[in-house]
């Protein structure tokens, strides 16, 4: 099935962009893209603009702290609601480089920028898309999400300011990277720090090659399904959005995963949140967050 094909070629594709149709074709080779796309669709730059993302303010994002994929005996890492505004200040004056938001699918529905969003379907979005999530992602100066795989139709991001650096491994070298698949929260990872790895991984980090590369303002990066890779956010004002896109035939090809999902959600009832307290230098050690039990409303836009 063309679904579960896996690209294995240690080269990322560099294209100028001329239509939808030549973007599908290339990104179906299964091997990372890259590509100009500021010049495609300058509006949608300056609607995402500082003065733009004002609106964000008081709408919830997910905050998750890099620092909790690294714990011993850790199968599950949870995120932290706060505002747009407080986790715009928490990552602006973290200097641990410890912490990024993602997975927010419903902020810009939220905060009145859906029709901005689907500005982009005609120009990235594949023919039979049925599911469709778009995002708005950041993160402390020289953070980095853990190394992970994603199993969607397409997974795009683009940067809006800043920039990024990606690490990538074909799906191949998973022998070597320990992945946990997490189906509380249906995500694909693994403890290995490919950025600064531990002492422990030594052995493991020499065995793999890694593709490595930066992604400037105004471009888009795709990330094919099944690829290990990790983003690292450059600088402080690192703003990214990710387009990501589903078919009938992807959906279908996911129904394993996405069965064991819904069953492991039967099984949970509460769930305990981290809430951040205080991040300042005062405090040496990382002991700086306090845990509270909420009732658990699994967040199921990102399963497919």
């Amino acid at each position: 099935m063309h679904q579960l094909k896996k690209g294995t070629d240690f080269e990322i594709y560099e294209m100028d962009y001329s239509s939808n149709n030549q973007l599908q074709d290339v990104c179906n080779i299964k091997q990372p893209v890259l590509f100009e796309y500021k010049n495609i669709n300058p509006n949608f730059f300056h609607d995402m603009d500082d003065e733009h993302l004002d609106i964000l303010n008081p709408h919830d994002v997910k905050v998750k702290d890099i620092r909790d994929y690294y714990k011993d005996d850790i199968d599950s890492v949870d995120y932290t609601f706060m505002t747009y505004q407080s986790a715009d200040t928490l990552i602006t004056s973290d200097t641990k480089s410890s912490y990024f938001t993602e997975n927010n699918h419903s902020l810009a529905d939220d905060a009145g920028m859906l029709q901005t969003f689907q500005s982009n379907d005609e120009f990235l979005k594949p023919p039979f898309t049925v599911i469709t999530n778009y995002d708005i992602l950041t993160g402390s100066k020289k953070t980095h999400t853990p190394l992970r795989y994603h199993t969607n139709e397409r997974h795009m991001i683009c940067v809006i300011s800043g920039k990024l650096s990606i690490k990538m491994t074909p799906y191949k070298n998973s022998k070597y990277v320990y992945p946990n698949k997490d189906y509380d929260m249906y995500e694909f990872w693994s403890p290995i720090n490919v950025w600064k790895p531990q002492r422990k991984y030594f052995n493991e980090m020499n065995k793999m090659k890694f593709i490595e590369f930066d992604v400037m303002p105004g471009y888009i990066i795709n990330i094919p399904p099944y690829w290990w890779y990790s983003i690292q956010f450059n600088d402080t004002n690192t703003i990214c959005t990710s387009f990501t896109y589903n078919s009938v035939m992807n959906c279908i090809a996911n129904i394993p995963n996405t069965c064991l999902y819904f069953m492991q959600q039967q099984n949970i009832k509460k769930r305990v949140t981290k809430i951040i307290t205080d991040t300042t230098d005062s405090h040496d050690n990382d002991d700086d967050t306090e845990s509270i039990t909420i009732e658990d409303t699994p967040d199921i836009s990102n399963v497919l």
